[in-house]
This record gives structure tokens, C-alpha cells and sequence, in this order.
């Protein structure tokens, strides 16, 4: 997985050796946590930021964003199984549920950067 995408949202424990020289449980599974909401946090951020800078109704945003949510969601519901191994049966459920808590840290996430953005502030350079 060197290299690909996928290895940044792995749950690996070698992405946390080098910054480690004993080995600590808790503070090794703190830091991949950290590395896997480091990019939601990021996003969500300069999303914020955007619509604070252009004045956009972030109300109206974020109810867009709940639909196209909802929308994906609903599409992940429609695809669980009711039949087939029990592997396959609990993907589908867990794939559903990952959707939604999605969801619900999103908007966490975009109440929680109110405070980033607060301070952004926009000087129009006249050309």
C-alpha cells in the first residue's frame, strides 16, 4: 500500500512507529484517529472559510450538503443485503453506517470551524 491513497486512511501501526520509540497503545491509536480526521477537519475548513469570504448563506449550504448526504445514503441503504454469507451481510450494513456517521461529523465538524473562520477576513485588490 506504499504510496496509495488508500494507505492514508489505513489502520496500520507502522504510519506511527517512527514518530514513537516506545510503544504506547493509547497514544499510537490517538495519533492514526488524528491522521484520519486531519483531512475532514482541513475540508471542512476551507469549505467554511469559502463561504465566509463570499458571503454565502451557510445555512443554505449546509442544507445542500445534507441532501447530497442524504442522497448518498440512501443509495448505500437501498444496497444492504438481506441475503448471502454473513460477511457480506455485515459489510453492507457497516458501509451504511460509516455513511451516516459521515454525516453527522460533518456537521460537527462545520459547527466546531465557526471559531476558525471567524477571523478570515477578504481585502479586494482593484486591478
Amino acid at each position: 500500500k506504499k504510496g496509495s491513497v488508500s494507505s492514508v486512511s489505513s489502520f496500520e501501526l507502522k504510519s506511527v512507529y517512527r514518530f514513537m520509540a516506545v510503544f504506547n497503545p493509547f497514544l499510537m491509536g490517538g495519533m492514526l484517529l488524528f491522521k484520519i480526521a486531519l483531512p475532514f477537519v482541513l475540508v471542512v475548513a476551507t469549505f467554511r472559510t469559502i463561504t465566509t469570504l463570499e458571503n454565502i448563506n451557510k445555512t443554505a449550504v449546509l442544507c445542500l450538503l445534507l441532501i447530497l448526504a442524504d442522497i448518498k445514503s440512501m443509495h448505500f441503504f437501498f444496497g444492504i443485503r438481506t441475503e448471502g454469507s454473513w460477511k457480506d451481510i455485515g459489510q453492507s450494513i457497516s458501509i451504511f453506517g460509516i455513511a451516516n456517521f459521515i454525516i453527522v461529523m460533518v456537521l460537527l465538524l462545520f459547527m466546531s470551524t465557526a471559531r476558525i473562520a471567524s477571523g478570515v477576513s477578504y481585502r479586494s485588490k482593484t486591478v
